[in-house]
This record gives C-alpha cells, sequence and structure tokens, in this order.
C-alpha cells in the first residue's frame, strides 16, 4: 500500500488526481449530453461515458497508490494496462460502428478480431512492462505486432467501407481514424523512452506524458466522436451499397 503520494512523487500523485477529475467532468459531460441525443445514436454517448469511467476509476486508484508495485526496485505501474484493457476496445468500436454498416457481411467478426487484436496488444504490453530482463523487448515487439493489426483492419477493413458511405461519415471517420492511430502511435514511443523501456524519461515525466496521451484519447476522442451527431445518424442508418455486401471478411 502506497500513500497519496508516496513512491509515486508529488508530481505523478498530483497528475493522476488531476487526470482522474477530468475524466470525472468527462463522465458527467458525456452522460448530460446523452439525455439530448437521439434515441439511435444515445449508445455512442454511453461509450464515451463508460470509457472515461473507467478511466476516472482506475486514475483514482493508481493516484491513491495502488496498482502499482515494487519489481526490483521498479516501480509498476499496472493500473493503465487495467484501464486501456477495458477502454480501448470501446474506442475500436466506435470507430468500426461508424465504418461498418449494420448488413455488412462478418461485421461481428471483423469487430471481434480487431477488439481481439487490440487486448493482445495490451496484456503483452503489460508483460513486457512486468519483466525487467531484455526479453521484455520480444514482448515489447509482439504487443507492437498487434497494435499493427489493429492498424491492418483500420486501413484495409474499415476504411474502405467507411468510404463507401455518405459523405458525413466518410469525413468523420477520416477525421477519428487519423486522430485515433496518431495518439495510439505515442503509446509505445513514451514506453520505449521511459523506465520500462530505455530510461530517457524520468517518473514523473512518463506519467505526465501517459495522462495527456490518455486525455487527448478518452476525453478528447469522445467530445470528436460526439461532435458530428448527423454524420453517428448516418451512420446507423445507411444501409452498404451493394458492392460492399458482396465482399468478403
Amino acid at each position: 500500500m502506497f500513500s497519496a503520494s508516496g513512491p509515486l512523487g508529488i508530481v505523478a500523485s498530483t497528475t493522476l488526481w488531476i487526470t482522474a477529475l477530468i475524466m470525472i467532468l468527462g463522465t458527467l459531460a458525456f452522460t448530460f449530453r446523452s439525455f439530448r441525443a437521439a434515441t439511435r445514436i444515445k449508445h455512442f454517448y454511453y461509450v464515451a461515458g463508460l470509457v472515461t469511467l473507467i478511466a476516472a476509476t482506475l486514475y483514482m486508484l493508481m493516484a491513491s497508490g495502488y496498482g502499482s508495485s515494487f519489481q526490483n526496485s521498479h516501480l509498476f505501474v499496472y493500473g493503465r494496462y487495467i484501464d486501456w484493457t477495458f477502454t480501448t476496445p470501446l474506442l475500436l468500436l466506435d470507430l468500426a460502428l461508424i465504418a461498418l454498416p449494420r448488413n455488412f457481411p462478418n461485421r461481428l467478426a471483423v469487430i471481434a478480431t480487431v477488439i481481439g487484436a487490440d487486448v493482445y496488444m495490451i496484456l503483452t504490453g503489460l508483460v513486457a512492462t512486468g519483466i525487467r530482463s531484455d526479453i521484455r523487448w520480444a514482448f515489447f515487439g509482439v504487443s507492437c505486432a498487434g497494435f499493427f493489426a489493429i492498424l491492418y483492419f483500420i486501413l484495409v477493413k474499415m476504411t474502405p467501407e467507411a468510404n463507401m458511405r455518405t459523405y458525413e461519415v466518410q469525413r468523420h471517420y477520416r477525421t477519428l481514424s487519423v486522430t485515433l492511430m496518431a495518439l495510439w502511435f505515442c503509446y509505445p514511443i513514451v514506453w520505449a523512452l521511459g523506465g520500462e523501456g530505455f530510461g530517457i524519461l524520468n517518473f514523473s515525466a512518463e506519467v505526465i506524458l501517459y495522462a495527456v496521451l490518455d486525455i487527448a484519447a478518452k476525453v478528447g476522442f469522445g467530445f470528436l466522436v460526439l461532435s458530428n451527431p448527423v454524420a453517428l445518424m448516418e451512420a446507423e442508418s445507411t444501409e452498404a451499397p451493394i458492392s460492399s455486401v458482396a465482399s468478403q471478411f
């Protein structure tokens, strides 16, 4: 057990508490906005709120000194991986629901596979973080392989389908997919530069960078998803073209 700052340090602890507060405010904002949303697209608001609620809970846990442990004098913060295991699949679910029409063949299989690759990426990243020998780089590598599998599904499976939908859906999906991929590219960079990797960043800097990325990828991305309700309505109502229905997974 750790105190409010303890081995985390005052900067890291304060950053975690501030991030938890921002996630809570995001949850309240998404919940309030869901009351006025059209019934057909309320699930996008629920997903956005659930993402920030989970993140708020885990950030409160980490800020309180839990969700981490010492391992060979190294502070192993596993709480963030619990967060990511639940929240990142929900972000991908949003993206898939916008790109793939309801009558897209094997829609469920595509969504399940990309989420499976995502969970694999997070769990192997957790293993890499928990290992202090050089073998951690092998697990970091396979975690990155999971990330590239996600990119494959976004670029090869989802993007062509999104491009056959209405202009509003295409434009909204393009903005969301580029934003999400750009943000997610930053996570392995922080990992490699932080204490788990080359150790260039100190612990406080690492916590701050992860917090900024999480706020952008959860609160920011949530607001971005909900910023175009017209596109969300069209994504839920527009049927896929015949050429899309005939495509195979």
